[in-house]
């Protein structure tokens, strides 16, 4: 992720401040009909401002045209705990009322699944209005073969000056800017507090600490780190975290970029942690066929001691019918002996937004409700605790404010260094590359060694 985008979260932790603030995907196939709308822009400082994207849908209720928009995401359980569904789901409900003459309606399709509707309505050219969709090497083909629309022309002074500084970096491209950010996530490592106290284990603050964890809770027939590996995502973050730490975030990002190599002892070495760690049955002796639901449900019933996952966690974890609610805490993954990276760098960023397909008959309103949602969002799944806010909002009384949410805006408040998601990062035959590598090192088929040069094979 480009420097600037540090300087945005110190810049949102400013603002989070200002504002009086303490600080600051998930599963079932379905489908939910949604709602109708006007105004295009949440205040951010007086809950009263509008943008040209409000007087757009404004003069739609003025002519007294009632438009139909089709969104499609991956938000496919409107029940789900997750912050971000959660925040999802109040921007379907309030924008019945805010904009009253568009109709939306939205298709949920599960995480996985969505990817390969999306491919397919790409190659058919019949990709809705708005869309969901990630950042960075994720959009960039539907840039290139000019499928999304830019949004600038309805990027007033007034929504940049509410948009976080370099939140929008892994929506531009060109010079162009296809995407309106939301949130910006980012990984931890969740402990069970409760079980490291039940157990006697020191929660870890050094790498050989987490590797004594690990073999304390397989004694004692406790999973150490939840891992759902059938998904083949989880494993991006388990590699990404280790190359963090053992490349550096700055080397690490230019291997990902293509501008540095992946066949370096650097990340060889992270390679070989990880299959170590694996082998040590530190994910437990079923990651490979677990799926990504069953092991946040297992971490959520307390049958894990740890999980390293992104910030939307947070949500389930605090949830009413979670076991361990009150229970869980949010620590810096530990640095590694020997590696270049800090403890202050960090996995994720802001990469996650809703596109507009340039086929739209109705750019402007298709547009207005791609802004409305990601900053209806940007608040509400700060509130519900899954991630940084990316836009300015006065939020209220934050008194309530999920705890974890506040324990990772802490974590970060002196970041130094981030990488996003790798899958999104990179995007397409590479993502899925990446993806399937790593869980041949998870699984043992692969050396690392072999690992990284079929990585390096990719940018080539």
């Amino acid at each position: 992720m480009k420097k600037n985008v540090l300087k945005a979260i110190g810049v949102m932790m400013s603002a989070v401040m200002v504002l009086g603030c303490t600080a600051c995907g998930a599963s079932g196939e379905s489908a939910t009909e949604v709602q109708t709308g006007e105004t295009a822009a949440q205040d951010s400082a007086t809950e009263e401002e509008t943008s040209e994207a409000s007087d757009s849908a404004a003069d739609t209720e003025a002519s007294g045209e009632k438009v139909t928009i089709t969104l499609w995401s991956q938000f496919s359980d409107p029940n789900s705990t997750d912050g971000n569904y959660v925040a999802f789901y109040n921007a379907l409900e309030t924008i019945k009322t805010d904009m009253p003459n568009v109709e939306v309606i939205h298709e949920g399709t599960e995480s996985e699944s969505y990817k390969v509707k999306l491919k397919t309505a790409m190659a058919g050219n019949e990709l809705p209005d708005v869309f969901f969709n990630w950042g960075a090497g994720t959009m960039k083909p539907y840039v290139d073969a000019g499928l999304v629309l830019p949004l600038d022309e309805y990027m007033t002074d007034d929504v940049k000056g509410r948009i976080l500084g370099g939140t929008l970096d892994n929506f531009m491209f060109d010079g162009k800017t296809y995407g309106y950010p939301y949130s910006v996530a980012v990984a931890s490592l969740y402990v069970n507090t409760e079980l490291f106290e039940q157990n006697n284990v020191k929660v870890p603050e050094t790498y050989d600490e987490l590797l004594e964890a690990v073999d304390a809770f397989n004694a004692a027939g406790i999973t150490p780190i939840s891992l759902g590996e059938k998904d083949l995502w989880p494993g991006l973050m388990i590699f990404g975290i280790h190359a963090i730490r053992m490349a550096g975030a700055e080397d690490f990002n230019a291997a990902l970029n293509g501008t540095a190599s992946f066949d370096t002892p650097e990340l060889v070495a992270a390679a070989t942690k990880v299959q170590e760690l694996a082998a040590r049955g530190g994910f437990g002796s079923s990651a490979m066929g677990t799926s990504e639901d069953d092991a946040v449900a297992a971490f959520k019933q307390g049958r894990a001691a740890m999980m390293f996952m992104g910030s939307w966690l947070n949500g389930d974890c605090e949830a009413e019918d979670a076991v361990v609610k009150g229970k869980i805490s949010v620590i810096k993954f530990p640095v590694i002996d020997g590696g270049k990276g800090t403890i202050d760098e960090f996995h994720g960023g802001s990469g996650e937004t809703f596109l507009v397909s340039s086929k739209t008959e109705h750019p402007e309103q298709a547009a207005a409700v791609a802004q409305y949602i990601c900053e209806k969002m940007s608040k509400d799944q700060y509130l519900a605790g899954s991630g940084m806010p990316a836009w300015e909002a006065q939020m209220g009384d934050t008194s309530d404010l999920n705890r974890l949410s506040q324990e990772i805006a802490g974590l970060t408040a002196d970041a130094t260094g981030y990488v996003y998601w790798l899958d999104s990062l990179t995007g397409g035959s590479k993502a899925d590359t990446i993806m399937n590598e790593i869980a041949k090192l998870i699984d043992g088929s692969v050396t690392p060694e072999e690992f990284c040069k079929n990585l390096q094979a990719i940018n080539e």
